[in-house]
């Protein structure tokens, strides 16, 4: 018996109902269902009788549940208590990132922690890959873009703190007027455009006002690169300025500007909920978050 089989029974058993069940568990009502049947056919037994989409618990139902009780009970109380534990020092911290955020934000955030001796792992990914890897509580944080989906921001799985950054036009220097204020979209128009490719909802509002892009990106940066050298204009946010600001030191002659009618970036931070947790983690958490914060108000 699996633990996510065991877990789906043990909350039909406590709330005599799957869907109240699902509910809780933060899962789809078929998924639940599924899982109810395949731990039947694993057991080669029937636990529920179902009449008009009821259910009732059979003998083998309420014998497997005096079982399955008390590992649960157990599993609370093994949560309960690294919960209450004193954090304690981890060898590594393993950290995974969209690849904007982890071109300079992350782990300029994060050098002064790696000076002082702690190890650290920093590791990119897809928005995708990030919220799985996460799910299944194998890295002590992440942060990431929105990415072609919406990031959950209700999982019982892993915390989630959300930062808006600014949208921002990155082009040549000198290529749109003299002046550092925000732009409008439209100030854009006649300019040769660069954005991310056309599933991923970053600054769609803004790519709606304007021709299509001759040239799409999956990631901010090489976009943005591209767009200076080429005498285009890339449509970015406040972390892809900085980074090109920090790794090119100049020499790509580089200019951004606010796109002042650009609905902002959203940059996702998380944290999983049964990974165990240190001091040196949380200082590392609190670094990053207060970079977001910066980004947010440029």
């Amino acid at each position: 018996m699996k633990y996510h089989q065991m877990e789906a029974f043990y909350q039909v058993m406590l709330t005599g109902s799957v869907t109240k069940a699902a509910s809780n568990l933060g899962r789809t009502q078929p998924a639940v269902s599924m899982t109810i049947a395949n731990l039947e056919e694993e057991l080669s037994t029937t636990l529920f009788d179902r009449h008009a989409g009821r259910i009732s618990p059979r003998k083998e139902a309420e014998i497997l549940f005096e079982q399955v009780r008390h590992v649960m009970q157990q599993m609370k109380d093994i949560k309960h208590h690294f919960q209450q534990l004193d954090a304690i020092p981890v060898p590594r911290i393993s950290i995974i990132s969209s690849s904007i955020v982890g071109m300079d934000l992350i782990p300029t955030a994060v050098s002064e922690i790696a000076k002082s001796g702690q190890e650290l792992r920093l590791m990119n990914g897809t928005s995708d890959t990030i919220v799985s890897e996460i799910e299944n509580q194998r890295h002590d944080m992440a942060v990431t873009d929105r990415g072609a989906k919406d990031v959950p921001t209700a999982s019982p799985l892993f915390d989630v703190e959300v930062f808006k950054v600014p949208v921002c036009a990155v082009f040549h220097r000198g290529l749109i007027g003299q002046g550092f204020g925000p732009l409008s979209a439209q100030h854009l128009a006649g300019h040769q455009l660069c954005t991310l490719y056309h599933d991923n909802p970053s600054a769609l509002d803004v790519r709606r006002q304007l021709p299509t892009p001759r040239v799409e990106f999956a990631s901010f940066f090489p976009m943005a690169c591209y767009a200076v050298k080429n005498g285009g204009v890339a449509i970015a946010d406040y972390v892809t300025c900085t980074a090109i600001d920090a790794l090119t030191k100049g020499e790509l002659h580089s200019e951004w500007r606010i796109i002042a009618d650009a609905e902002p970036s959203s940059y996702y931070l998380m944290r999983p909920t049964y990974r165990a947790r240190s001091v040196m983690a949380d200082r590392c958490y609190d670094a990053i978050k207060a970079a977001l914060i910066r980004h947010e108000s440029p």
